[in-house]
């Protein structure tokens, strides 16, 4: 057999496979108030990941003050969680508007906690696709701006002798080498994680990172829903759903996690670890 006959009827074999139906229950953990009492900014908090997150947040017990550039979507959120939540239009290259928002945002108590979720991806597909304002539109969003609201939150906290927690969202891209410029950026974060979190703990000061998978936001995926084939080619085989973020983010922002410090989480199903041999799943 030719080498181009054997690839036709391998493509043919393959493209008459059923199609997989991924369909997945959505479990919302109950931590039982465990935020309760709490203020946490969330930086990018309008739509997707963040979004889910201050809707969590909200239901356990936190005040909410949200982050976002469309003032529709921060007021939808606002009209959904009611006295819990206090939002804020801001974009997030505003660098010298970071601490009067801060400021602002003191207003309704100290903050407790500060998540920075806002990020871009330009999905440029290979290296030789990056523009140079591509790439410094990426990196100022998802690096150099997380990179000064925690310094000025860190700042405060330092000044005035408080406790408080940081958690940055990073990827899975970032446990893989990179050429493109959303995944340095979540590199480059990992490193400040690390670089921080060991300088500051001793202050009562926690900073940790969640580095999700592939998520089934409007940015990653396609229009898809949950009423649709979720399937992906991660190796559990489907997108990491906001609700499954959201309860991780939950748990490393109250005091159940109050030894963790310095981690990246990665909620990827081990998507960035690389195995010896073939990948394939185990066949019982």
């Amino acid at each position: 057999m030719s080498v181009r006959s054997f690839i036709n009827k391998l493509a043919i074999s393959l493209l008459s496979q059923p199609k997989t139906q991924v369909k997945v229950q959505v479990l919302n953990a109950n931590y039982s108030n465990c935020l309760l009492g709490k203020n946490i900014a969330i930086i990018g908090g309008s739509k997707g990941i963040g979004r889910e997150i201050a809707i969590k947040f909200a239901s356990e017990g936190a005040k909410v003050l949200v982050t976002g550039r469309n003032e529709k979507s921060l007021e939808n959120l606002k009209l959904l969680l009611g006295q819990s939540c206090e939002v804020f239009v801001f974009d997030n290259l505003d660098i010298d508007g970071i601490v009067e928002l801060l400021k602002s945002m003191r207003v309704h108590g100290e903050i407790d906690g500060l998540v920075l979720n806002a990020g871009i991806s330009l999905h440029e597909g290979n290296f030789t696709n990056v523009t140079s304002d591509g790439f410094t539109k990426q990196l100022d969003t998802n690096l150099k701006s997380h990179y000064f609201f925690s310094q000025k939150y860190l700042d405060y906290l330092l000044a005035n002798r408080l406790k408080g927690n940081i958690l940055f969202m990073s990827s899975e891209t970032a446990g893989k080498n990179n050429d493109l410029p959303y995944g340095l950026s979540k590199v480059a974060i990992n490193s400040l994680v690390g670089g921080l979190s060991r300088r500051v703990v001793n202050r009562g000061i926690r900073i940790n990172a969640i580095a999700p998978g592939v998520t089934l936001t409007d940015m990653t995926s396609n229009g898809k829903t949950m009423e649709d084939d979720i399937a992906n080619t991660s190796p559990m085989g489907r997108y990491i759903l906001p609700i499954e973020i959201a309860n991780v983010a939950c748990f490393i922002m109250s005091d159940f996690a109050s030894c963790i410090n310095g981690e990246i989480i990665y909620c990827d199903a081990g998507n960035h670890l690389k195995i010896n041999g073939n990948e394939t799943n185990y066949v019982l």
